[in-house]
């Protein structure tokens, strides 16, 4: 059987992934919080509290990243929609503070994504009710990449102390380079158009192949969770779908394996996966929030 086309998959992936659910007002009932980044973008993040909030005391907190694209001003609010989901209050919601935050994207790991991180992390750790030296960031597909680089870019203005990424991008080239495959034979791989290559944002601000030239390397290479874990301070949970069919779980070995060499605290979970729903694990596999939960209790 042939796979959809990979967009189509990922429009339907958020769109189950993003519903919001129809609980009523108890743990997890978001409000908005406003922030803007220094070129005057303008963004809402989402504040849950748990049900034991007690006024005056601080909690420890999560940064919820959705995947899918940033906030560019359209209908879909994501940040609100992903602090809505099912797990997340399930989970999350009735024993940390969550902050789901938005973040504007000009490409997969460019500089106003992780200028919407800094400020969104900031921002977070300035509310009262919030514990600042307590703050894990847990990131699903595109945000489980934010959440990763959260914890390794040097810059940040905010430590975060635990990390959780979901079926999450490591390294921006392989994962184009997988994306935008070719046939021996030079076409391009029908799910995955030629046109969609030469439409890509990263790939039209850094150029193709990655390993192009030297300059088009050295970009690519800044993109790479994996070039930055000498930073990381921070324990990692790494989980993926054994055949997730949007983001390799070749992905997400790599990161274990460079986490291991550079001596890093890492928790690993694959989880057997079909080709189809293999990114939807978020949803489909209620076993990988026992493990949230129990390192999320270990290290935060």
């Amino acid at each position: 059987m042939k796979r959809a086309p990979g967009i189509f998959l990922l429009a339907v992936t958020w769109l189950l992934l993003l519903v919001p659910c129809a609980w009523g007002r108890s743990a997890g009932t978001a409000m908005p919080v406003p922030y803007t980044l220094a070129d005057g973008t303008r963004l809402t993040g989402y504040l849950s509290l748990p049900p034991q909030y007690q006024k005056g005391q601080r909690y420890p907190a999560i940064l919820l990243i959705h995947g899918g694209t940033g906030d560019q001003g359209g209908l879909r609010n994501r940040a609100r929609e992903f602090s809505q989901i099912k797990p997340v209050r399930k989970h999350l919601c009735p024993n940390y503070v969550v902050f789901s935050a938005a973040y504007h994207a000009d490409y997969l790991g460019g500089p106003k994504e992780i200028a919407s991180m800094a400020v969104a992390l900031q921002t977070m750790a300035a509310l009262p009710q919030v514990d600042p030296g307590r703050i894990a960031a847990l990131g699903v597909s595109h945000g489980g990449y934010l959440a990763l680089m959260a914890a390794v870019q040097p810059r940040m203005p905010v430590k975060i102390k635990a990390v959780v990424s979901i079926s999450g991008v490591t390294d921006v080239a392989a994962f184009l380079k997988d994306l935008y495959r070719l046939h021996p034979g030079g076409k391009a791989d029908r799910e995955r158009p030629l046109l969609g290559l030469i439409a890509s944002p990263v790939i039209r601000a850094l150029g193709w192949p990655p390993d192009k030239d030297a300059e088009t390397k050295e970009k690519y290479r800044r993109l790479s969770v994996l070039t930055y874990l000498g930073n990381l301070q921070a324990p990692v949970l790494v989980i993926h779908g054994s055949k997730d069919n949007l983001v390799p779980v070749s992905q997400a070995r790599s990161l274990r394996e460079g986490l291991k060499k550079q001596e890093k605290t890492c928790e690993y979970l694959e989880v057997a996966t079909g080709r189809i729903g293999g990114h939807f694990i978020i949803l489909t596999k209620p076993e990988i929030w026992d493990k949230i939960d129990l390192f999320l209790k270990k290290y935060l």
